[in-house]
């Protein structure tokens, strides 16, 4: 119950006042807990922020989207778009999402707990759907390239036209790169060996 409280107290506040400003000892308030039970739990504020993270962006949401089912839209990157973009434009996680990519943008310790969640959480997630490998990563991290610059200019930045284009119309532009990193040949693409 711990746990799940601070990282609930921590999302809010993360998103309310961006990485620099937030304290352990706030979240511990809002949470109803002890500061040292924040340290005992995550170790790290930089921890907190990544934890917090994974529960605005969670991987298996992508994941799911990547894999498809049935009766899903046939184009991997026309799901992967829609899914990611749904997480930036849902009540309940828009504001959390562009205080964490702002703060991932002004803060040293932030950007390093970003990178990790991506490293650790996306990118293993993504690329093991799509094999594992290296090279499985590599895609990952070109579709995360698309998909990140994508909501840094809609959703952070705010740069028109592309922050005032309805969604599905961003959707259909963005798509075709994010399919063509997550499927096409190596040799096209001109993936390095490794």
């Amino acid at each position: 119950m711990s746990r799940e409280a601070v990282l609930a107290a921590a999302q809010k506040r993360f998103a309310q006042d961006g990485y620099d400003r937030t304290t352990l000892r706030a979240i511990a308030r809002d949470a109803h807990v002890d500061p040292s039970m924040v340290l005992y739990l995550f170790g790290s504020k930089e921890q907190l922020f990544r934890d917090s993270l994974s529960q605005v962006l969670d991987p298996q949401v992508l994941v799911a989207a990547l894999a498809g089912s049935g009766d899903d839209e046939p184009d991997i990157g026309t799901r992967m778009v829609r899914a990611y973009l749904g997480i930036w434009e849902a009540p309940e996680s828009a504001a959390a999402m562009r205080a964490m990519l702002a703060s991932a943008t002004s803060n040293p310790d932030a950007l390093d707990a970003f990178r990790g969640f991506l490293r650790t959480y996306v990118l293993t997630a993504v690329s093991g759907v799509l094999g594992g490998d290296e090279q499985a990563r590599l895609r990952a991290t070109l579709a995360a390239s698309s998909l990140v610059g994508t909501a840094m200019l809609r959703y952070l930045v705010g740069v028109p036209p592309l922050s005032e284009l309805p969604s599905e119309d961003v959707v259909r532009l963005v798509a075709p790169t994010v399919t063509r990193y997550l499927t096409a040949d190596a040799a096209e693409l001109g993936l390095p060996d490794l």
